[in-house]
Formats: structure tokens, C-alpha cells, sequence
């Protein structure tokens, strides 16, 4: 796994994770990673993720405020890495040679980088200020964040219960019910805000807004005072397997993947409950 560690993206030093072998084309899924989390952190999940059929791509930007300009440069940074996979995939001596679709993408990502995803897709067509040819990538397949979502001060229209318009991307909003810093009920208020399906909504019992790294509050981020009762192996394994089926249910296409999502939603479990449109 990985042995493209530390790739120049357009200045920028990126990460990739890809299973070992495939049977099939891998699709790009690029994380947006959270205010002062290292990269290294979302490497346990982005291995896991990768298993169901995708090359996951660890961006280090730096952070910029305010978030717009943030929202600009992320959404830039996924033409580049399309464009370093297209090498890679020319390359017959890159262990990615003939492996990757990159025009089949997904965006993921956590706290910050979730809220600067969301922005971007629900927000793209009310830019006013922005550059008049900006768009969502149209590669773009679907998209799923975890801790993150939009409440009145990120809404330019100033309205908190108007409706998210997604323009039909499917979304997955993933939370933890002891997350302190983006709380699951506002989360699933996002969730429920989203106009028009698909869209999902996952709540992770015991886990806190770090669910999804390979340590509970990694060092410099922002700290969550709530202590998850979730291991973090199991948080970090049942996110995974997820947002990995939602993302292959769509980006991939894959229709068994869609159909195991119907037939889950409504399931009495003791670590996950699903709620979804499809």
C-alpha cells in the first residue's frame, strides 16, 4: 500500500493509498483533511477506504481563510491530482499502471474540510464573486463527510432552514453522537436540509469528531473534551466500510452496492443507524 507517499501535486505534497491489487479500475477519492490535522492521521481509514475500489488521495494544504478562498483552492487541487493519476496510469513503470480511471471521483472529507466539500457543492451555482466559469469538477460522482456541516453563518442567502440545493450530487453526511465540536443534531439537520436525494445520513454511536482518525484528538487540532465510548479501531473500520459502499454505490455504479444500502436503511444496530433517500 502507498508507495506513492509524498507526490508534488501543484506544489503541494500528497499521499496516496490503493489496495495491493484490483479487479477493476480505480476511481479517485480525494480528502479534504480537518483544521490542523496532519495527513498521517486519516491513513487507517484511507487504507480501508481504498479496499472498495479507490485510489484516496491525502492532500496538506495549507490552511486558507477566509473559507471561500479555501473552497476555490480544494476544488482546484482535484484537476491536479487527476492530472498526476493520468501520468501514473501512462506510466508502465508506476505500480498504477493501467489501474485508474481518474475521471470517476469522489470528495471526502472531515470537520473543516467536510464543510469546505459541502460548500462547494451546495453552494457552487450562488458564488456571485467568484470566477464566472467556477464549477464542481464535472468528474465528479459523489461525496461524503464526516463531523461537518452548514448552519446560518455559511448560508449567503442568511436563511438556516432554506433547503441545500446538492444539484443532484449523491451525498453521505456522516456524525459521531459524541461529537462536542460538530454536534450529530446538527449534522442531521444538514442532512435534512438537503433538497433532493440520494443522500444518506450515518450517526456512529460512541464516537466523538475523531472518529475517523487513527487517534482521538491528534495533536494541534482542535480538541473534542467528549471521550468517544466507540474503540477506535471499530469507528475507523465502520466508516469505512460505509462510506465505501455509498461511494462505490455511485461513483462506481455498482448496483449491488445500491441495493444493500435500501435494504440497511431502518436496521436496529448497536453502532450505526442509517437514514437515507435513494
Amino acid at each position: 500500500m502507498s508507495p506513492l507517499n509524498n507526490q508534488s501535486v501543484g506544489g503541494m505534497a500528497v499521499t496516496f493509498h490503493y489496495p495491493a491489487a484490483s479487479d477493476q479500475p480505480l476511481a479517485l477519492a480525494v480528502f479534504l483533511k480537518g483544521l490542523n490535522v496532519a495527513p498521517s492521521h486519516y491513513s487507517y481509514y484511507a487504507q480501508r477506504l481504498a479496499q472498495y475500489g479507490f485510489v484516496v488521495a491525502l492532500p496538506d494544504p495549507e490552511t486558507r481563510l477566509p473559507r471561500r478562498e479555501e473552497l476555490f483552492a480544494a476544488t482546484g487541487l482535484v484537476a491536479d491530482v487527476q492530472a498526476t493519476l493520468r501520468r501514473e496510469t501512462q506510466n508502465p513503470q508506476s505500480p498504477l499502471f493501467e489501474r485508474v480511471n481518474p475521471e470517476n471521483v469522489a470528495l471526502l472529507g472531515h470537520s473543516q474540510g467536510g464543510i469546505v466539500g459541502l460548500d462547494a457543492v451546495v453552494n457552487a451555482s450562488a458564488v456571485s464573486f467568484a470566477s464566472g466559469d467556477y464549477s464542481l469538477p464535472p468528474q465528479l460522482k459523489a461525496a461524503a463527510f464526516y463531523g461537518s456541516l452548514l448552519d446560518v453563518e455559511l448560508d449567503l442567502e442568511g436563511d438556516g432552514d432554506r433547503p441545500l440545493n446538492s444539484q443532484g450530487l449523491p451525498l453521505a453526511l456522516m456524525a459521531g453522537s459524541r461529537d462536542s465540536l460538530m454536534p450529530a443534531a446538527e449534522v442531521r439537520g444538514t442532512y435534512t436540509r438537503l433538497a433532493t436525494p440520494p443522500k444518506l445520513y450515518l450517526e456512529l454511536e460512541g464516537a466523538n469528531h475523531y472518529g475517523i482518525t487513527n487517534v482521538n484528538n491528534p495533536p494541534q487540532a482542535p480538541l473534542d473534551p467528549r471521550l468517544p465510548d466507540l474503540p477506535q479501531e471499530i469507528a475507523l473500520d465502520t466508516l469505512a466500510r460505509w462510506s465505501g459502499v455509498f461511494l462505490r454505490a455511485w461513483v462506481l455504479e455498482d448496483a449491488i452496492a445500491r441495493d444493500y444500502l435500501r435494504q440497511m436503511l431502518g436496521t436496529i444496530d448497536p453502532v450505526v443507524s442509517l437514514q437515507g433517500e435513494f
